[in-house]
């Protein structure tokens, strides 16, 4: 394995990633096994990451239906804000035939997202796709909490590995 190209010592003795062997628990969530190299561990973990990324995007959601509003969310938390609104004043409606058990929205039926489709089906009532767009917000808050508590545990452990290989070559 040759020196990498992009060295700064600083003081420390200069190693690649791919030399770092990742000594944790295997992590089956992103295919990655005790003796994997740090460089793969790093790639795995930013795969992840990037893809929650494209889940969070606001503009991969088609928001045509919500073109009476004049500021479309620019984020995903005003993305669900937005739809909290829109269920609230659908639920308190009166006079309008949009009250809960009439005909019509909320009970309304709607396209799920295809990345949905597979846990829930192709087709549900708006009221159960709001929770269940929820109840997916909040696992992707967990994933990334866990994914930063990882990426946090590996900064350590990098850390702690650098020194070591510091005080084997200086010492």
């Amino acid at each position: 394995m040759g020196k990498p190209t992009n060295t700064k010592s600083n003081g420390c003795a200069v190693t690649t990633s791919n030399c770092v062997v990742w000594q944790g628990p295997d992590l089956c969530c992103i295919d990655l096994c005790h003796g994997d190299s740090i460089s793969e561990v790093i790639n795995e973990l930013a795969k992840k990451i990037c893809k929650i990324f494209e889940l969070l995007d606001v503009q991969s959601y088609d928001l045509s239906g919500l073109t009476d509003k004049e500021c479309l969310p620019s984020n995903f938390v005003e993305l669900i804000q937005l739809l909290i609104d829109e269920v609230a004043a659908l639920k308190n409606a009166t006079g309008t035939g949009l009250i809960a058990g009439t005909s019509g929205c909320p009970d309304c039926d709607m396209a799920v997202a295809a990345c949905l489709q597979l846990q829930y089906g192709t087709v549900m009532s708006m009221t159960d796709y709001v929770t269940a767009l929820g109840v997916e917000f909040c696992n992707q808050q967990i994933v990334i909490q866990t994914q930063n508590n990882t990426i946090l545990q590996i900064t350590q452990q990098i850390a702690i590995m650098q020194a070591q290989l510091n005080l084997l070559i200086g010492g």
